[in-house]
C-alpha cells in the first residue's frame, strides 16, 4: 500500500496547476476592463438587462466577444512564436496563422452569442427589471472574466478533438442565428442556401459562419496532421505521403465549404454549386481509401465510415430519384452525416494516441 501511495505521489500536476493560475490572472485582468468599461457605459442612470442600444446584456455581450478574441489571439500568438524555427514553408506559416484568426473568431462569436442568448433569457424572466451603474459594473466584470478564464484554458488545451466540438457548436449557433432572424419564414421550402441570399442579418451570419467554419476545417487538418506524427513511430514516404494526402484533402472541404458562404448562391450560382459539389467529391476520396489513408485504425471505425457513406448514397437517392426529400433536408441530412464522420474520425484518433501513450 505504501509503494502505491508513493508511486500515486510522483504524478506530475505542475503542468495543470500553472495553466489554471495563469487563467486565474486572465480572468482578474479581464474582470478589471469589465468593471471600467462597466461603470462609463452605464454612468447614466439604471441599465435594462437586454434591449437595444446600451443594456447590460448588450454590452456584456460585446465585451465577452472581443475579449475571448483577444485573449486567444494573445496567447495561440505566443504558441506560435515560440514553436517557430525560423525555416517554416509557407504554406506552415500561413496555416498557422489561419487557424489563429479562425479559432480565435469562434471564440470570440461564441462567447457573443453566448452572453446574448443569456441575458435575452433572462430580460424575457424578468421585463422591466432594471440595474444601477455598480451592479451592472459588477455583472459586467464577472462575465468578462469569465470569458478570459474559459478562453484561456482553451486556447492553451487546444487540440483536434476540441477543435471539432468547437466547429460543431459554431456552426449550430450560427445556423440557428441565421435561421431566427430570417426575413422570409418560409426559406426551408427551398435550400439552406437560401438563408444567404438577399442581404439582411440573416444572410450576413449564414455566410460568415459558413466563411469561419471553413477556415476551422482547414485548421482542424493541421492539429489531424500534427496527431499523424505523434502517431506514427517512423516518419516514412509512406506515412509523408498519407499525411499529405489527408491534410489536402480536408483543408480542400475547408476550402470548398467557405467558398460556399462567400460565393451566394443568387450572385455566384456556379461558385457556389461548384464548391458545394466539390466538398462531397472530397469527402468520397477520403472515405473510399480509408483504410490505406488510416491502417492503424479498428475494423469498427472503417464499418462505420462506409455505412454512413451508405446512408449518403441512400439520401441522395431519396432526394433524386423519389422525391421524398426537399432540398434543404438532403443538405441537413448530408450535412449531418459528414460532421458525424469528422466527429468520430477525430476521437478516434485521439483513442489511438492514448492508447499509443500507454
Amino acid at each position: 500500500m505504501k509503494t502505491q501511495y508513493l508511486e500515486a505521489d510522483k504524478i506530475p500536476q505542475g503542468v495543470n496547476t500553472k495553466v489554471e493560475s495563469h487563467a486565474i490572472y486572465a480572468a482578474l485582468i479581464g474582470g478589471s476592463i469589465g468593471f471600467v468599461i462597466g461603470l462609463f457605459a452605464f454612468a447614466g442612470g439604471d441599465v435594462s438587462l437586454f434591449e437595444r442600444g446600451i443594456s447590460l446584456g448588450f454590452v456584456i455581450a460585446i465585451l465577452g466577444g472581443v475579449l475571448g478574441l483577444l485573449t486567444y489571439l494573445i496567447i495561440d500568438t505566443k504558441r506560435i512564436g515560440k514553436s517557430d524555427s525560423g525555416s517554416k514553408s509557407i504554406w506552415l506559416y500561413v496555416t498557422d496563422h489561419l487557424d489563429t484568426w479562425a479559432l480565435a473568431l469562434v471564440h470570440g462569436l461564441l462567447a457573443f452569442l453566448l452572453y446574448a442568448l443569456i441575458f435575452y433569457i433572462v430580460g424575457q424572466s424578468f421585463i422591466g427589471a432594471k440595474l444601477d451603474v455598480w451592479a451592472s459594473s459588477v455583472m459586467t466584470a464577472l462575465a468578462a472574466g469569465f470569458a478570459c478564464y474559459a478562453t484561456y484554458l482553451s486556447a492553451k488545451q487546444m487540440n483536434a478533438v476540441r477543435v471539432s466540438v468547437l466547429l460543431a457548436a459554431f456552426l449550430l449557433s450560427g445556423t440557428f442565428i441565421s435561421m431566427l432572424t430570417a426575413s422570409d419564414p418560409h426559406w426551408w421550402y427551398y435550400h439552406f442556401s437560401s438563408l444567404g441570399a438577399n442581404g439582411g442579418i440573416s444572410a450576413y451570419a449564414f455566410n460568415a459562419t459558413l466563411i469561419i467554419a471553413g477556415l476551422v476545417v482547414v485548421a482542424l487538418s493541421k492539429y489531424i496532421t500534427n496527431d499523424f506524427v505523434k502517431l506514427h513511430k517512423e516518419d516514412t514516404r509512406m506515412n509523408k505521403a498519407r499525411r499529405i494526402v489527408f491534410q489536402a484533402l480536408l483543408s480542400g472541404i475547408g476550402i470548398a465549404f467557405a467558398l460556399v458562404g462567400a460565393f451566394v448562391y443568387d450572385t455566384f450560382p456556379l461558385i457556389h454549386n461548384a464548391a458545394a459539389g466539390g466538398m462531397a467529391v472530397l469527402f468520397l476520396f477520403i472515405i473510399v481509401p480509408l483504410p490505406w489513408l488510416m491502417p492503424q485504425f479498428h475494423r469498427a471505425y472503417y464499418l462505420a465510415s462506409y455505412l454512413l457513406l451508405a446512408a449518403l448514397a441512400v439520401s441522395v437517392w431519396l432526394f433524386a430519384s423519389v422525391k421524398y426529400f426537399n432540398l434543404t433536408v438532403f443538405e441537413l441530412v448530408a450535412a449531418a452525416i459528414i460532421f458525424t464522420w469528422l466527429v468520430v474520425f477525430v476521437r478516434n484518433l485521439a483513442a489511438l494516441l492514448d492508447d499509443d501513450e500507454k
